[in-house]
């Protein structure tokens, strides 16, 4: 009995040290400056791939607003980053300050997104998963080598207006 435990164990350790591993080459496998214009079609271009500190590196887009921004700006963002000429992640934020105007905060950062799995990956993002883009749940899904993971964040702000309720929806590329 205890070596068949000890088989299963390990075959479990095996697989998950096999899926993290699949999971890593596909994202390793981007060149930085590949990562960084991603999206500059749609209006998020980075300054390019820079040393932060250490080996650290990375790049950013600006804060690019979504609606009319009254009172408070809903802004979509994206970040690569990594160790050296090797990227480890990227990154796809919005943050929805003015839920009067979710709406299209959700239809840019899927329209985003979509445009981002489409680039990394032939395979269509499963209707659970597009789902949880559009809406801000917790998924993750796997496909040839990326981890694609969406979370969603949320708080209250206070403001002289008022209390307001935000959140923030992050799709994390590893």
């Amino acid at each position: 009995m205890t070596t068949k435990i000890s088989l299963v164990l390990m075959l479990t350790g095996f697989f998950c040290l096999s899926i993290a591993a699949d999971v890593q080459a596909g994202i390793k496998n981007i060149r930085p400056a590949e990562a960084c214009n991603m999206l500059n079609s749609i209006g998020l271009p980075t300054s390019g791939w820079k040393t932060f500190y250490d080996n650290e590196c990375g790049c950013s887009s600006r804060q690019m607003p979504i609606g009319s921004g009254n009172p408070f700006k809903n802004l979509i963002s994206f970040y690569a980053e990594g160790v050296g000429q090797t990227v480890d992640q990227i990154r796809l934020i919005v943050s929805v300050l003015n839920p009067e105007e979710s709406e299209m905060a959700h239809a840019e950062f899927q329209k985003a997104a979509q445009l981002l799995i489409s680039r990394l990956t032939p395979r269509p993002a499963p209707e659970d998963f597009s789902d949880a883009i559009a809406n801000g749940g917790n998924q993750t899904f796997l496909a040839d080598g990326f981890l694609f993971e969406v979370t969603r964040k949320e708080w209250t702000m206070t403001t002289d207006l008022g209390p307001r309720q935000c959140h923030e929806i992050k799709l994390v590329i590893r």
